[in-house]
């Protein structure tokens, strides 16, 4: 069997069963561990998979730029959204990191809101700007432009002094082993350090990004409280990630 054949196997697999093992490909491809070990690193490095202990899962399939993911799963997002607006109560302190989830969230606080608002993303601040009763702050850093956000030893810092009733954590992958993971390591230390300051932490799940994952790992599944997931979401798509102490709305 040729090369490519083999890579198009892999992936048609991946797709259908969102996790290859590297035992499994080499019996059905009738190759050595090695041929698949190389196979896998290829797919890897173009960006195709994420490598993971003892074989594959898939990467997150959305593009990294906000302006490319507003208008993704667009419907998906305000089911989300609408299931986050339970979770604020007046005086709260509110994390809010960058994603086009999280702008959806932001847009359909209640104007009768009386909370604190904390947020790396200029145009979640842009958004709550005209809200009526929600006292903003943007956290000064080094600006993003890709993502639209703020991130750096700055951001790190304001963090270090705030204690946060709720985060709103926007995701890129997650996986029940691996964990919340986003492809920029400097953006990953800013939403670790959100969910390391913050008495609850929800997690907004469209379906493409539930069992895949990025480079940089953000915190464990088990270190969120709240898993948020769209009504698109087969059930047995969340077997996984039941019992292991995390609510899954």
């Amino acid at each position: 069997m040729l090369r490519e054949e083999r890579l198009q196997i892999i992936l048609k697999m991946l797709e259908t069963d969102q996790r290859v093992s590297s035992v499994q490909l080499a019996e059905i491809l009738n190759v050595s561990d090695d041929t698949i070990r190389r196979d896998l690193n290829e797919l890897a490095e173009n960006g195709l998979l994420k490598k993971v202990h003892g074989g594959a899962i898939p990467k997150s399939p959305n593009p990294y730029k906000l302006s490319e993911r507003i208008n993704i799963a667009h419907e998906e997002k305000l089911i989300l959204a609408n299931k986050a607006q339970q979770f604020f109560r007046d005086g709260q302190v509110i994390l809010m990191d960058n994603g086009s989830t999280n702008m959806a969230v932001a847009r359909l606080m209640s104007p009768d809101l009386k909370a604190t608002v904390f947020t790396t993303s200029i145009p979640i601040a842009q958004i709550l700007c005209e809200h009526p009763h929600i006292d903003l702050f943007l956290l000064g850093g080094r600006v993003f432009k890709d993502a639209q956000n703020t991130y750096g030893t700055e951001v790190i810092e304001l963090l270090s002094k705030i204690r946060a009733d709720i985060f709103l954590l926007g995701v890129c992958g997650m996986h029940h082993q691996i964990g919340v993971t986003i492809p920029d390591w400097g953006e990953s230390v800013v939403k670790r350090k959100m969910v390391e300051v913050s008495e609850k932490v929800v997690a907004l799940i469209t379906a493409d990004k539930l069992n895949t994952a990025e480079s940089y790992v953000v915190c464990s599944y088990k270190e969120i409280d709240i898993m948020l997931t769209d009504d698109t979401i087969d059930k047995s798509q969340l077997v996984d990630y039941q019992g292991l102490g995390v609510d899954v709305l």
